[in-house]
């Protein structure tokens, strides 16, 4: 028995002052320092006992309930705050932008899936974030330059509600494809012109297996960033395998569309794009070679969000008007009354559409696509509200909990998206607007927001414009009710679920075909 603790001393001591060092370290900040308040700590591994794999919005809400919406938690070596509260997240992260900015080493999706660099994951001052920020920015943040998107907008989704009535089983791959779409000719491009084209599924097979991996900073090896060196076929590395899964499928998300650009811009066939435009600007300037990497990183981030996220909030719509019916008729009321049935809705009748526009918000709020957000990361001491916040800190933001605030949103789990309209039936500006919640906080706030945002509307509203939602039928005619589960993954997503969809009229489908071949003929 000595001999083995004589031969492992050089394990046990450093372990043994560790130990001692963090029971001193927390002694002394609980007794100089205020930290906000959260659930016991052990020493050494903190609160990492009581981090659930999955779920882990719902652990942090029931914590809030407890502790309040500011809570400090410490899971093995890593300081984190979480925020439960809107109010706290702008104090915090809008207010105090310049030093909650920044992203925590993420070693699952930066170093082992290569995230990197990215403008979604790179410290606050890179420069590679800088430049990347600056250029979606210009490209999909100015309403002047959204406009410039509106003709493809409506092109497209044209296309999908074509393809969703004439194969409405394949819904899924349907919103696939239209998000896709919309996001690869922007940034690349590239027209998708059928269902088999591989940029369809490219990134979405990326981002599937990412997701799997866990929280954004949230897997093991964030906490124990040596394991990143465990060789993937040692028993118990899955953590390991699905991050190199996911590392080759993103890797060819990034680097397949941005080559052929760059082939087309060098052969002059390349159309007006994003990427296009980026990549003819930096060899005109010399400076291509050292933007190269910057640009593709940039249109990768803007493929993997612009697809991803906009999936989610529509497969999350059309299954919320399975379950509620009610809305859905309320909605198409609305449609026949502003729009009549001569025409396809367009986003100059949004502000005459304004139960539309809460069926849209309540989309967001009832299933934010990250639940978590990504972290943000202090980089200097800060106060706040009495209680000492450490530099080196993980921010946490739960959105999820953020949207199930009882006190703005009554019954947070029914999906009433007149709890945003006044009794005279305009918007209640007294009610949180999702949207200020689920896009994100402060310096990190989404660029791409607005063009996301018009998206969902246009199809929201040309979908009641133009069909029926109702629960499926199984091979017995017995009706198929889908229940409202989301697993647990990094982008939400609703569990696998069937729904009929069907054409509002016989006349329709000519009705979009006619509005397409219009859009076609005038661009």
């Amino acid at each position: 028995m000595y001999q083995i603790i004589a031969s492992n001393a050089w394990v046990l001591v450093p372990l043994l002052c560790l130990f001692l060092s963090q029971i001193r370290s927390n002694r002394r900040s609980s007794q100089s320092r205020r930290l906000p308040p959260g659930p016991n700590r052990l020493p050494l591994i903190g609160n990492s006992h009581q981090l659930p794999s999955e779920y882990q919005e719902y652990t942090f809400e029931s914590w809030a309930k407890k502790y309040g919406d500011l809570i400090y938690a410490k899971f093995f070596g890593s300081h984190t705050v979480i925020v439960n509260s809107s109010k706290v997240a702008r104090d915090l992260l809008d207010k105090r932008g310049a030093i909650y900015s920044s992203r925590p080493r993420m070693v699952t999706l930066v170093e082992l899936i290569g995230w990197d660099p990215t403008l979604s994951f790179a410290p606050y001052r890179s420069e590679s974030r800088l430049k990347q920020r600056r250029w979606v920015q210009a490209a999909f943040g100015e309403k002047d330059t959204l406009r410039t998107y509106e003709a493809l907008q409506q092109r497209e989704t044209c296309i999908f509600l074509a393809s969703l009535m004439q194969t409405p089983e394949d819904f899924k791959l349907h919103i696939t494809r239209f998000t896709v779409a919309l996001i690869i000719e922007t940034v690349y491009g590239h027209r998708v012109a059928s269902l088999d084209d591989e940029y369809v599924m490219l990134m979405d097979r990326g981002m599937e297996a990412m997701n799997a991996t866990g929280p954004a900073g949230g897997g093991i090896m964030d906490f124990f960033p040596l394991l990143k060196h465990v060789p993937a076929w040692m028993p118990g590395a899955s953590f390991k395998r699905k991050a190199l899964h996911a590392r080759k499928l993103i890797h060819d998300a990034h680097y397949i569309p941005f080559d052929m650009v760059r082939k087309a811009v060098a052969s002059g066939d390349a159309r007006p794009s994003f990427a296009a435009e980026l990549i003819e600007k930096a060899e005109k300037s010399g400076r291509l070679d050292g933007e190269e990497n910057d640009i593709r990183f940039a249109a990768g981030a803007l493929y993997a969000a612009g697809s991803d996220t906009t999936k989610s909030v529509l497969l999350t719509f059309l299954l919320a008007m399975v379950l509620y019916p009610e809305v859905f008729k309320k909605a198409q009321e609305e449609l026949d009354r502003v729009v009549e049935n001569n025409r396809l809705p367009t986003l100059e009748d949004r502000p005459n559409l304004p139960y539309i526009d809460c069926v849209v918000k309540e989309t967001y709020r009832w299933n934010p696509a990250i639940p978590l957000g990504i972290p943000h990361f202090l980089t200097e001491d800060d106060e706040y509200n009495g209680y000492h916040m450490p530099r080196d800190t993980h921010i946490v933001t739960n959105l999820w909990a953020m949207t199930r605030n009882e006190e703005m949103y009554r019954d947070p789990s029914l999906f009433r998206p007149e709890r945003f309209l006044a009794p005279s039936g305009s918007i209640d500006m007294g009610v949180e607007d999702p949207r200020s919640i689920v896009f994100g906080y402060g310096r990190r706030l989404c660029p791409g927001r607005l063009f996301a945002d018009t998206t969902v509307f246009l199809a929201v509203a040309s979908i009641a414009a133009t069909l029926n939602i109702d629960k499926a039928r199984d091979a017995q005619g017995n009706v198929v009710t889908p229940s409202a589960k989301f697993p647990s993954s990094f982008v939400s997503f609703p569990e696998a679920y069937q729904c009929a969809i069907t054409p509002r009229s016989p006349n329709v489908m000519a009705l979009v075909e006619e509005t397409l071949a219009n859009i076609l003929s005038s661009t």
